[in-house]
């Protein structure tokens, strides 16, 4: 598999798109099951977050557009190629940007003021997250067969993935900020019930939603792959492997904050408070790496069961 430089900024700027619109997907969903345990200044640090990952989301899907005529061409000329650029928009990534660009709107205007809809959050998080599921290999699957679960596979995916990414940058937030408060102040145990509980109710919330992610990925491979040799012979499978075993270093990342660093929280240990940070950190990396490898899936590698020649 050659790789061009136009092909690495397409992947790039597609990455970036995700991340950011599920980043701030999820940042909404982490303020509405979390608002009655953050303080004002946590939850108008997280806002202003959400804010600006909006406005990187809708400059990453121009970029993303552009990259992909560029590479179409195969030079810089294709930045400029309207044919090009239309041509990616009518098969399919138009419908997909529109939808995203609808659900970034109503969570930016949404937050804008003090008091924010819940509801209207809540539809604009939960529109610009399923957005990819309207172009790509999924949606091909699902085109070709005429089929509902592929959809539906990929829905529950992407609103999980969002649910994990979107909390990782707030709960550092809370973190942080608790930690600020014990350097010099007479409330720790406050503190640290609060970061606690903050924690926890991630963590028992993530338990469900982790669940549905994994089973909704594994239907989705099932689906996506004619056989498990794939996984090692096939360049898509390949990809797939990788994004597995990283997969992996997430979930045992998350196992180690729930199982050993969220008892200690609520026994008040402020060790604790430094591990948890240094573990979110280690998980917004790896999980970084997923999302540049899942971008690389869908660009640059198909699925053989969408090869019409088999």
């Amino acid at each position: 598999m050659t790789i061009g430089i136009w092909d690495a900024a397409m992947v790039t700027a597609k990455a970036a798109t995700v991340a950011a619109t599920l980043a701030a997907s999820g940042g909404v969903f982490f303020l509405l099951y979390s608002r009655a345990l953050l303080d004002g200044i946590c939850a108008g640090r997280i806002r202003r977050l959400i804010r600006v990952l909006v406005v990187i989301a809708a400059f990453a899907g121009v970029a993303m557009i552009l990259a992909a005529a560029a590479s179409m061409s195969g030079d810089a000329g294709g930045l400029a190629d309207v044919g090009l650029a239309r041509m990616i928009l009518q098969a399919g990534e138009g419908r997909a940007s529109l939808i995203r660009l609808i659900g970034l709107i109503l969570i930016g205007a949404s937050l804008a003021g003090r008091r924010s809809p819940a509801a209207v959050t809540l539809l604009g998080a939960v529109t610009a997250a399923t957005s990819f599921a309207w172009v790509g290999h999924v949606h091909a699957l699902s085109a070709l067969r005429g089929a509902w679960l592929p959809t539906l596979g990929i829905v529950v995916h992407l609103l999980g993935v969002a649910f994990w990414l979107g909390a990782l940058i707030p709960l550092l937030i809370v973190a942080r900020g608790a930690d600020a408060d014990l350097l010099g102040s007479d409330t720790s145990r406050t503190d640290m019930s609060r970061i606690a509980a903050t924690v926890g109710r991630f963590g028992t919330a993530a338990l469900v939603v982790v669940g549905a992610l994994l089973t909704a990925g594994v239907v989705l491979l099932c689906l996506l792959l004619r056989d498990v040799s794939e996984l090692w012979t096939d360049d898509y499978g390949r990809l797939v492997l990788t994004k597995i075993l990283l997969v992996s270093c997430l979930l045992a990342l998350a196992a180690f904050n729930h199982l050993r660093l969220t008892p200690r929280l609520f026994a008040y240990d402020t060790g604790a408070l430094q591990a948890l940070k240094r573990s979110i950190k280690a998980e917004l990396a790896v999980a970084g790496c997923v999302l540049v490898m899942t971008a690389a899936m869908t660009t640059l590698a198909g699925p053989s069961v969408l090869d019409m020649s088999h």
